[in-house]
């Protein structure tokens, strides 16, 4: 592809030394990724500026260099534009040649629920007979092929790449709010928007609810012309959302327990909802546990019927579901004791999980769980107490300390215990695998260990225990417990 095909709107003549006619051979942010005929888009990020990094990429072969300086006496042309990220987006959406229009394109935003409901697009539409691609927190898939992930929302260069490779019908991703902000996703656009929830999480980068929301409204100004929109209209959050497309006069399907919902909810039990979908009624089973699931289950058939899969196909669809890593994972050790690892980590996520335990039977609640180093620190206090408040005992250790260190995060949980006033009901144990270890060790018949926060994440520090994972973990002390059980024999 030429370079004048590449280059943004309005900068086709910038530069009398820049040969337009030359071949564009990739784009990058990444300097070492930069080959001969590469164009180098220099970032300023929240830790360095590219810029830094834009001699190494031109002595890797680099044919333009993009950035938001100032800068002279480069050996390469230079183009100084308002916005690096923005533009990534418009040259990688030349370069890949649109990707995005040829795709049948799904996103799911919200603050909890958007893994959850992917998984559930996916499984559904697959059954139905598309082939689908999925784009998201706990991996890439694409083709059929697994691919390992940094971000729940790619950069744009990431996104048309995976895009262009793509040979699936449709592509489902995940949408986060920072990948909103960080203009990630310009020049994508979209047939279907969902948005799931609004909950108190991420105030350390977006500082209010109403940014938070604002941040998050920006993948509905990314759908396509004919688009249409999923919109959760039991939380206060979409309400305004579906108030604000509305005026646009964009399509939009509300989901909600209000009779005037596209999608009503009837009622919800322990494994099933009942909806109402034009005067007809259907009951969805869930294949995970949980009201919140009954809910993601029906925000998915919203966009699922959309391309074609029948109301009454739900529950025989989602019968050979497997589950999802890290999403109220359930373990059943030798001794009758449930554990469950899941990813909850705001207020709101952390009582539905606890919720979802005692709706199941749990006989006591042990809970395991922490906060995340220097991150938003508006919702701890609620956390610890909506812990407290419905756990038998709770066990406050590493969730992932984000540069903090340990004696600073251990500071702060011993002055949120006090504040909260639960040290009866609490201890600290700072090594994430000891804790988990003290939980099982303590529960009895019937008892549920809940590990929270950490989901499908690998361990970013070394614990006693050598293991990797909260799964790691469990699998260990299931091991070790059943070794235990031969001796005693």
């Amino acid at each position: 592809m030429k370079l004048t095909d590449v280059l943004p709107m309005g900068h086709l003549n910038y530069s009398e030394t820049l040969d337009q006619s030359q071949t564009v051979k990739g784009i990058t942010d990444n300097s070492n990724e930069v080959k001969p005929g590469s164009i180098f888009i220099a970032i300023k990020g929240y830790k360095e500026d590219g810029s830094i990094y834009i001699q190494q990429a031109i002595s890797n072969g680099a044919i333009l260099i993009i950035g938001e300086n100032e800068l002279t006496n480069l050996t390469v042309p230079y183009l100084k534009v308002k916005n690096a990220r923005k533009t990534i987006g418009q040259v990688a959406k030349k370069f890949y040649k649109d990707p995005s229009k040829d795709k049948i394109m799904i996103g799911v935003t919200g603050t909890n629920g958007k893994t959850t409901i992917s998984f559930f697009i996916k499984h559904l539409l697959e059954h139905q007979g598309y082939s689908v691609s999925s784009i998201g927190t706990i991996y890439n898939e694409i083709n059929g092929e697994k691919i390992k992930t940094i971000n729940t929302t790619p950069n744009a260069i990431t996104i048309n790449r995976l895009l262009t490779t793509s040979t699936d019908q449709v592509v489902v991703m995940e949408v986060s709010s920072q990948g909103l902000e960080q203009d990630r996703l310009e020049g994508i656009q979209f047939d279907y928007a969902l948005f799931n929830n609004l909950q108190h999480d991420h105030l350390d980068y977006h500082h209010t609810m109403e940014e938070y929301f604002e941040c998050k409204a920006l993948l509905f100004q990314k759908l396509k012309p004919a688009g249409t929109a999923i919109i959760n209209n039991d939380d206060s959050w979409g309400k305004k959302l579906i108030e604000r497309l509305t005026a646009e006069e964009k399509k939009v399907v509300t989901v909600g327990e209000e009779p005037n919902n596209e999608v009503q909810i009837l009622t919800k039990e322990l494994n099933h909802v009942l909806v109402n979908y034009k005067n007809n009624e259907y009951k969805l089973r869930t294949p995970l546990p949980g009201v919140h699931n009954l809910h993601n289950l029906t925000m998915s058939i919203g966009v699922a019927h959309e391309l074609g899969v029948p109301y009454e196909q739900v529950t025989p669809y989602m019968s050979d579901f497997s589950g999802i890593t890290g999403r109220f994972e359930i373990f059943r050790l030798a001794n009758e004791v449930t554990v469950v690892v899941d990813y909850a980590h705001t207020p709101d996520a952390l009582e539905t999980s606890i919720n979802t335990a005692i709706s199941n039977g749990a006989k006591r609640i042990i809970t395991v769980f922490g906060f995340a180093g220097n991150r938003d620190k508006s919702k701890r206090k609620a956390m610890l107490e909506n812990v407290c408040r419905l756990s038998t005992y709770a066990f406050l250790t590493v969730t992932e300390l984000f540069g903090l260190t340990i004696d600073s995060l251990y500071a702060d949980y011993v002055a949120i215990r006090k504040d909260c006033q639960v040290e009866e009901t609490t201890s600290i144990i700072m090594d994430r695998t000891l804790a988990i270890q003290q939980a099982v060790d303590e529960a009895q018949p019937g008892d549920w260990v809940l590990l929270l926060g950490k989901g499908h994440e690998q361990y970013k520090e070394n614990y006693a225990l050598h293991t990797k994972s909260d799964q790691e973990t469990v699998h260990y002390l299931q091991e070790k417990g059943n070794q235990l059980s031969t001796l005693e024999h």
